[in-house]
């Protein structure tokens, strides 16, 4: 029977599970998380973490915005066909996320990337030219944007993995889950097995764990007074957290729904 790290292994169940697969999924939208809670009280609810933005101001009336299709096959020239008008304000801020560079005629210019929009029935990249704005910061490239948000991701999820308390879980089926106990054959005998009881528990009760064992192929959770539960019998609905350990520009990125 093997316990070494096996709760933590059943954080994944409930941890941040998001990943960037690639700049044209990822772009302008949340990175979402599965069930999952910081707090220092115990509920449901779910983890996002919102990308990296470098605030900017922008320098003119009605700035023109560039637009370009996911599906577009020439991203690297743009004209006038794929302006649009933006509506902002001199002096508005607004946020960036990355940079990229374009021909425009003769000339390289420098896009942020703003968000993802539908235009004309397309799903797009925003782009406001670099000569609008005037930046609070640097802006990283495309790829450097992608690298650090995926390591911001590992960063949350392994702080969430390290302050796991406890979850609560609850039987999936309407007619409870079988309890099983662990024993010995004999005193002399080092394995362990585990036999199902003619007992269950309820449907809607709840139950508290801090440890998960696994027997052979088989996980079970441990919900005290000597009683197991098959994992796959149950469901998870709430994790308590100690408070994370995370720098500020790492928790300023979390938002809990």
């Amino acid at each position: 029977m093997k316990t070494k790290k096996l709760f933590t292994s059943l954080a994944a169940a409930v941890m941040l599970s998001a990943g960037l697969a690639g700049t044209g999924m990822a772009m302008g939208q949340p990175v979402h998380a599965a069930g999952t809670t910081q707090s220092s009280n115990t509920k449901t609810g779910t983890v996002s973490v919102k990308h990296r933005t470098v605030s900017a101001t922008v320098n003119s009336d009605n700035p023109k915005l560039v637009v370009v299709a996911k599906d577009q096959t020439n991203t690297d020239q743009i004209d006038s066909k794929d302006q649009i008008d933006s509506n902002y304000t001199k002096g508005q801020t607004i946020n960036v996320l990355w940079s990229t560079e374009a021909k425009q005629g003769d000339k390289t210019v420098t896009l942020y990337y703003i968000e993802n929009r539908t235009i004309n029935g397309k799903d797009s990249f925003v782009f406001i030219p670099s000569t609008d704005v005037t930046t609070s910061g640097n802006v990283p490239t495309e790829s450097a944007f992608v690298e650090q948000a995926n390591n911001d991701v590992k960063a949350i999820q392994d702080a969430y993995k390290r302050s796991l308390q406890y979850i609560t879980v609850t039987p999936k089926s309407k007619k409870g889950a079988k309890i099983y106990y662990a024993y010995k054959k004999s005193k002399k005998s080092k394995k362990i097995t585990f036999a199902a009881s003619k007992k269950t528990i309820k449907y809607g009760k709840k139950y508290k764990s801090s440890m998960i064992v696994k027997n052979g192929k088989t996980r079970y959770v441990y919900i005290g007074k000597k009683r197991y539960v098959k994992q796959s019998a149950l469901k998870i609905v709430s994790a308590k957290y100690a408070p994370l350990n995370l720098p500020d520009d790492l928790k300023n990125l979390i938002v809990e729904n």
